[in-house]
């Protein structure tokens, strides 16, 4: 196939293929795949979706799958198509599920056997829904994706994909409502993709772990395209299980590892790591949440040639906006970094002016570095918009200050900021300061309205902790830590102990369910 500009994620594809045909593209299991082996297979995809299922350039196509070797097929399938891939997070309940089915406008659903009994409720009221795919399994009135994958490819006409053109709706875990599809164009696949070259250094010899969810923006902005842009292998993980993983990376020479901060806690502490050769590994970089300084400091001191690397990011954002690079990881562990070069950042109060160096302000960020807007939605996200020196800014809602060498630090939400007897307190700053307690796992920090004697206050500080397993904490060694650390008001005037926090099926923490 000729050389052909680069203005699509399928492009990527397309143009490195020819050069590294006998190159490891996906392993998964026991399976593993060349470049030339995977688009076989993709090729067979694309030809069954085009002519069985008639999806078109445009078309929205939900994909529910786990992490697994089919979502990298159907993934490039429905790129080659120009079709729009709209992944469902697994973890979502019916009535989730059914809100995106019913609101994207697709007419085809590709759906694993592990989560059928969810998706099959959700279509109860998704006439849209025509075309059922199932993966794993076979029922009446589905369509069997191995007859699909068994399809014998058939020549075609590549559509013109514009950098305009829709790749992803991605959407957002809605913590305070339903979620919203943000709407990802090509153009953004391909920024996404040059900031996590410069982000994190990806080379054309990496494999991979990919244990993050598949559906989620860091596999489907990230790890895949860069992984055809640059050649490299992905490794797939189907769960986030410590032993399985190090098998993983000492099996296949893994040499970068994406995940959350819970994940790395098991990881530094695990018995049997030592038994391992991990020597691959370069990069480990960690998002979601705040890392636990003492968490970051036994990655270091375990994998001490091991890059480190906190990253931030929304789903709004295009890609990450924010990196703290190796040798910062420590000395500045609370901090999400700098932005990335291409990235405009602006921190403002509620008057939309620029802050002070040292300030607290809402963090925003140019249009340009942000979606277009939200699927089916006109106007939503332009809200939250406003000008400055003539430009469009996009407001985050989350609190943030730069320091005087233009390291940033979150302070959390500004829905979340308590105002304790007219002094503002950040549950981020109170949350980051418990967690350097050695025996803290996690920690979410709310304001609770003050009643009896202490009415005049209006909020209080309530602090729910989840100690490490086996560790031993009281509301009082909570109280004295944060005394220690933090001004008066500050300090926690309940603390309440969980064995877990609420999350949504995005893995954010539910805070309305604290107070």
């Amino acid at each position: 196939m000729p050389y052909r500009e680069i203005k699509s994620t399928r492009d990527m594809w397309e143009n490195n293929l020819p050069r590294f045909p006998r190159k490891t593209a996906i392993v998964e299991g026991g399976a593993a795949l060349t470049f030339a082996e995977a688009n076989e297979k993709i090729e067979r995809l694309r030809t069954a979706f085009a002519n069985r299922l008639g999806i078109r350039q445009h078309e929205n196509v939900a994909v529910l799958l786990p992490n697994c070797l089919d979502y990298f097929l159907v993934y490039w399938a429905l790129v080659k198509l120009g079709a729009v891939v709209v992944p469902v997070n697994t973890r979502l309940r019916a009535e989730e599920m059914r809100h995106i089915l019913s609101t994207t406008d697709g007419s085809t659903l590709i759906a694993h056997k592990s989560l059928w009994k969810t998706a099959h409720a959700a279509l109860a009221d998704c006439p849209n829904i025509q075309h059922i795919v199932s993966v794993g399994f076979e029922e009446e009135g589905l369509i069997p994706y191995g007859e699909l994958l068994a399809t014998e490819p058939q020549p075609y006409t590549p559509p013109d994909i514009s950098p305009e053109d829709l790749a992803i709706i991605m959407h957002t875990s809605g913590t305070t409502g339903q979620p919203k599809g943000a709407v990802m164009r090509h153009a953004d696949l391909l920024f996404n993709v040059r900031m996590s070259l410069l982000a994190h250094g990806w080379r054309h010899e990496d494999v991979h772990l990919l244990v993050v969810p598949m559906f989620h923006a860091t596999a489907l902005y990230s790890m895949l395209p860069a992984s055809a842009y640059l050649g490299s292998a992905i490794v797939v993980a189907p769960r986030p299980h410590v032993p399985e993983l190090v098998a993983l990376i000492e099996k296949h020479r893994c040499t970068t590892f994406f995940g959350v901060p819970t994940l790395f806690y098991w990881l530094a502490t695990y018995r049997d790591l030592a038994k391992h050769d991990l020597a691959s590994l370069r990069l480990i970089a960690y998002a979601g949440s705040m890392m636990p300084p003492q968490t970051i400091y036994k990655l270091r001191e375990r994998f001490p040639g091991v890059a480190l690397h906190n990253f931030f990011g929304l789903t709004e954002t295009i890609s990450a906006t924010h990196v703290l690079p190796n040798c910062d990881a420590t000395a500045r562990a609370d901090s999400i970094g700098k932005p990335l070069p291409e990235i405009h950042q602006l921190i403002v109060g509620d008057d939309l002016k620029p802050v002070p160096t040292g300030a607290v302000g809402q963090l925003c960020f140019h249009r340009s570095n942000v979606v277009r807007g939200y699927w089916g939605q006109p106007g939503l996200i332009e809200q939250a918009c406003f000008a400055h020196e003539g430009e469009e800014y996009f407001n985050t809602g989350d609190l943030a200050m730069a320091d005087e060498d233009g390291y940033v630090y979150l302070r959390g939400r500004k829905k979340e900021m308590i105002i304790v007897g007219g002094e503002n307190v950040y549950a981020l700053e109170v949350e980051n300061t418990i967690l350097t307690h050695e025996a803290v796992m996690e920690v979410a920090v709310v304001g609770i309205e003050a009643t009896g004697a202490s009415a005049y206050l209006g909020e209080l500080v309530k602090a729910v902790v989840v100690p490490k397993e086996g560790r031993k904490l009281t509301e009082l060694d909570i109280k004295r830590h944060c005394a220690e650390r933090l001004a008066s008001y500050k300090v926690p005037s309940l603390v309440e102990f969980r064995d877990a926090l609420p999350r949504n099926p995005g893995g954010k923490v539910l805070k309305r369910e604290l107070k």
